[in-house]
């Protein structure tokens, strides 16, 4: 989960401040290069102004020894913040919560609301309300992180992408299955197999509304990090207010991480690991890179009768989850009840 480069906008505030201190924290952790995003608009601030909070805020990123890039831009924040991450290709944009905890947080204005339905790529909320309360000048560390997971494909993406940032981060993992215990066992079981080495991963099984029990765990284990996948936010569906992550972002008690699991491409994809992804014209293949760098691409429907298969990350397979076939990385079958192999795909190089 290599982030390359880190957006995150600033207007000198002391909220701001605190998401800008999370941005670095992350960006030495990963190697990335900052991208500081400043904005003015004639009616509420002057150029002056923005460009001398924009260079205070560049120097302090320097003093970190982190690749910086300061850019003065004119508009509405949110929008600036996001065509600035898709210009610049960005793999994490970070947002404090400031307009996003209170009943007011779904008006049209709020920037982190905004952004966290909108993001092309993943997304950190730093509780930088929470940060100024308590009167914290640090960046908090991510030493515990909650992950959920049902067992379905975006949960698992979710899951790998937590574990392999608490490798980076040096930090220990509790993976929740919300639902039957036996379910959720073999769940649990096959998501924490694909750990890293030398991460920790602990397994909780909860029952009830899967927002509240995850946001019960942060705060009963002193979790630091929530991270949680984008289903449920992205295209027409994005407002349904009962999806997990919408919930997440506006109630948990902590910072939360929402990691790009569905509308992925081709470069999202990790040598190693294999996803459904859309192509050109909306076609969907099944692309596994190889540690080569190669891409092999396949029909995601299973020959049996034509379910989706999903990435299993744990066995190196593309499992069917209606019917058990399961095909290796190449196409060919390992289990039936399939009897032919997936059919190879071509992809734009």
């Amino acid at each position: 989960m290599g982030y390359r480069t880190i957006v995150v906008g600033t207007d000198g505030s002391v909220t701001a401040n605190a998401a800008q201190r999370a941005a670095v924290t992350m960006a030495k952790r990963t190697k990335a290069r900052v991208v500081l995003v400043c904005g003015w608009d004639p009616a509420r601030t002057n150029r002056p102004l923005a460009e001398q909070t924009l260079r205070r805020a560049e120097a302090a990123v320097r003093r970190e020894n982190v690749d910086v890039q300061a850019e003065l831009l004119r508009g509405e924040p949110a929008e600036l913040i996001l065509k600035t991450a898709e210009r610049h290709g960005a793999d994490l944009i970070v947002v404090g919560n400031k307009g996003i905890g209170e009943a007011t947080r779904f008006r049209l204005g709020s920037v982190p609301d905004r952004i966290a339905h909108s993001s092309i790529c993943d997304i950190l909320i730093v509780d930088t309300t929470g940060a100024v309360d308590a009167g914290r000048t640090e960046a908090r560390p991510y030493r515990k992180l909650v992950v959920g997971t049902d067992g379905s494909p975006t949960a698992t993406e979710a899951a790998r992408k937590c574990m392999e940032l608490a490798m980076q981060l040096r930090a220990e993992v509790t993976l929740g299955y919300v639902g039957d215990p036996v379910v959720g066992a073999i769940a649990l079981e096959e998501t924490s197999a694909a750990r890293p080495e030398r991460v920790e991963v602990r397994t909780r099984v909860l029952q009830g509304d899967p927002s509240e029990q995850l946001c019960r765990v942060a705060e009963e284990d002193d979790i630091d990090l929530m991270v949680v996948g984008n289903k449920g936010m992205s295209g027409a569906r994005r407002i349904l207010l009962g999806s997990v992550p919408n919930n997440l972002a506006h109630y948990a008690p902590t910072d939360v991480l929402i990691v790009k699991t569905v509308d992925l491409s081709l470069d999202d994809v990790q040598p190693g690991h294999g996803a459904v992804i859309q192509i050109g014209g909306g076609r969907r293949v099944a692309a596994f890179r190889d540690e080569d760098g190669a891409v092999h691409a396949l029909s995601p429907r299973c020959t049996h009768m034509g379910c989706t298969v999903d990435w299993n990350d744990a066995d190196k397979t593309w499992d069917c989850p209606c019917h058990g076939s399961r095909y290796g990385t190449d196409g060919e079958v390992i289990r039936g009840p399939a009897e032919k192999a997936l059919a190879k795909q071509d992809v734009p190089s």
